[in-house]
């Protein structure tokens, strides 16, 4: 549908997202580690409320995941305002 009218429409920028492969990569890691870090502590809490004995692995993936997985989404943020300010 085309527009007809004399005044043309706002161009609210392309259609296409911009494209930045290191916010990406850092979005995507920031998820996994988040991701693994929630598993491993359920793996704990179940391991716990089963009354078994916990593997260390799950709790130092709990304890290290999830605080680098909020430190990388606190640094998505800062840089999400960065890059607005700066359009």
């Amino acid at each position: 549908m085309e527009n007809t009218s004399p005044h043309p429409l706002p161009d609210h920028g392309s259609n296409t997202p911009e494209r930045n492969l290191p916010r990406l990569i850092l979005m995507v890691t920031a998820v996994a580690l988040a991701i693994i870090g929630l598993l491993s502590l359920t793996a704990v809490l179940i391991t716990a409320f089963l009354q078994g004995t916990v593997w260390p692995g799950f709790v130092a993936g709990a304890y290290v995941c999830l605080p680098v997985a909020f430190v990388l989404m606190i640094l998505m943020v800062i840089s999400g305002i960065r890059a607005r300010r700066r359009a």
